[in-house]
Order: structure tokens, then sequence, then C-alpha cells
């Protein structure tokens, strides 16, 4: 008798078990036909009212580069264009320091003039069709500009903070350093920092970042030269819709930074050809995306929407002296 009255008992616990083993399992299987519950969308979602939900569009910006390669000396670089930029938009005493080392920064705002706007329409001499280059970055990114051919070698006069030293390269060649990022409602500010690639290809392994800071370090495998920062000359600028960025050089200061970024001599004789730098600058719209497919974990593509940029060319190229 004993024995039998103990058997409901174990019965009820086994039914009990089994029944909320099921309830989990049913519970689990609505869970999981939710794709909004999957960390992905949980870290890309925000504001979660009612299982809705925003995803935010990073930060981009978008430059175009264009550079024009002229003979020595030309009007339209050397003092048309040069009426119409700003240049005091770039701090004294950087402007100061970019002048005694051959170098010349401004900022244009609405047409060009008509002798450049030619140029940029009908082409050059030495490049038939100017053909720009586009850059898209996140905000706060870095890239490369190259703007000189490699020299075998070269001596270089350089002026920092008023004292003046010389250097010589081998295989050398002159690049800009350009940052952009987000300023304001609709600005986007450039940080333009000149660079010198010299010596022979060397083999390095920098460090990835790691945004968490507890995971294992990682190493990248990078071939390239010697990288010669000059941040003293670094300038900075603001740029809205309408307005160019400028950059080149002063041609009467010879063996100057200036002068061998931005122009180019022959071996028979002195500097036949002059380069000037255009940068037009524009960003996305802040906000959110609102076209957010339901069966996956991404969002589909979306168009991105500029202020008014300048058209794009159909075929861009690397930015590089033509």
């Amino acid at each position: 008798m004993g024995s039998m009255s103990r058997m409901p008992w174990r019965i009820a616990i086994g039914a009990a078990t089994m029944a909320s083993a099921i309830g989990l399992l049913i519970v689990a299987g609505c869970t999981l036909d939710k794709t909004e519950s999957r960390p992905q969308n949980v870290f890309n979602r925000i504001g979660g009212h009612g299982g809705g939900g925003q995803v935010i569009e990073p930060r981009r910006c978008w430059l175009r580069v264009v550079i024009l390669n002229r003979p020595f000396r030309d009007p339209a670089i050397n003092e048309v264009i040069w009426r119409v930029a700003d240049e005091q938009v770039v701090a004294p005493a950087v402007r100061k320091a970019n002048e005694a080392n051959g170098l010349r920064i401004g900022r244009v705002t609405g047409e060009m003039p008509r002798e450049v706007e030619t140029i940029l329409k009908e082409g050059e001499p030495r490049n038939p069709k100017v053909v720009p280059t586009n850059l898209f970055i996140e905000s706060g990114e870095q890239s490369l500009i190259s703007i000189s051919e490699p020299v075998a070698q070269i001596s270089l006069l350089v002026n920092k903070d008023n004292r003046v030293s010389g250097k010589d390269y081998q295989a050398a060649s002159g690049f800009i350093r350009v940052t952009a990022r987000h300023d304001g409602a609709h600005g986007v500010a450039l940080r333009l920092v000149p660079e010198i690639h010299h010596g022979p290809l060397q083999r390095t392994f920098p460090a990835l970042p790691n945004a968490t800071g507890f995971a294992p370090q990682e190493l990248s495998i990078r071939d390239g030269q010697q990288e010669d920062s000059i941040p003293e000359l670094a300038a900075d600028l603001v740029l809205e819709n309408g307005q160019v960025a400028i950059m080149g050089c002063r041609p009467e200061s010879q063996r100057s930074l200036g002068s061998f970024l931005f122009s180019e001599a022959t071996a028979e004789s002195g500097p036949s050809h002059q380069r000037l730098i255009l940068i037009w600058a524009s960003r996305n719209l802040p906000g959110v995306l609102a076209d957010q497919s339901k069966n996956h974990d991404r969002p589909k593509l979306f168009k991105r929407q500029f202020g008014s940029p300048p058209p794009p060319s159909p075929t861009p190229s690397p930015a590089s002296p033509h």
C-alpha cells in the first residue's frame, strides 16, 4: 500500500516537469522566429518602442579631388585663381610657415575664374581630359593624395619654427594626407598635412586597431617607404557647399618643399610644369535609414544624400598627378 500511494506523486512531478519543458520550448520557438531579438538587431536598432526602431547611418564625407598640371608659372594657377581665393582661412602662424616653405593654401567661394573653368572643361595639353578622383570616407578618416612623381634624388630645405634644415632624399615622392570630418550643420573640416615618402620599400608589421582593448593584439603586414610627415605645416579649413580648397606652390621659392611637391623639373633645365590641387567636399545628411529589410539582419542598400555636390565623374581615377 505504501509503494502504491507514492506512484501518483512521482507521476505528478514528471508531468509537471514535462509541461514546463514544453512551455519553455514554445516560448523559445516564438522568440527565435523574431529577427528583432537577434544580437545584430539589438545593437543596430535605436528606440525600440513596440518592436520598432531606427538604424543610425554612419557619418561619411565625400571629396572630389582634381590635380591640374600646367606649364611652369602659368598665369591661371599662379595669379588668376589666387585673386579670388581667401588665404586668410588658414591660421596666421600656419600661413606664415607655409609661405616660408613655398606653399600656398586658400579657399574659393562661388564660381571659378573663367580661365580655370575652361581648363576644367576642355582639359590641358598634357591631359586632354581632366578626370577627378572621388574619395568616399568616414568622418575622421585619413586618405593620401599623391601629388608628385618619384625622383631618384632630391635635396630639400625645410623651414620648421624659423629653423632651416637641409636633407637629402632618395627615391622620394610627395603626398598630402587629408583628414575629413563633419563640421557644424553642413560643413566639412579638412586637415592637410604634407608628407615625403622616400627610400627603399620596407616591410613592417603595424598593429591593427583594437576596439575593446581586451582581445589579443593583431598585426598586419605592410610594404612601403619611410614616411616623413611635417605636422608643423598642417593646415585646417572648413568647406561649405559651393566652396573649393586649393593648394599650390610659390614658384619663386626654389629647392623648397612647395617646389618639390607642386613642380616638375627636367634634367636639362629648371621646372617645366606646375601643379595645383582643388578639393570639393560634401557629406551625407544626418539621420537614420528608413528602409530596413524585415527578413535579414542587415539593412537594404540605401541612397546616400548629399547637399548639392559638383557632378561626379563617371570614371574616377587614383588621386595622383596627371
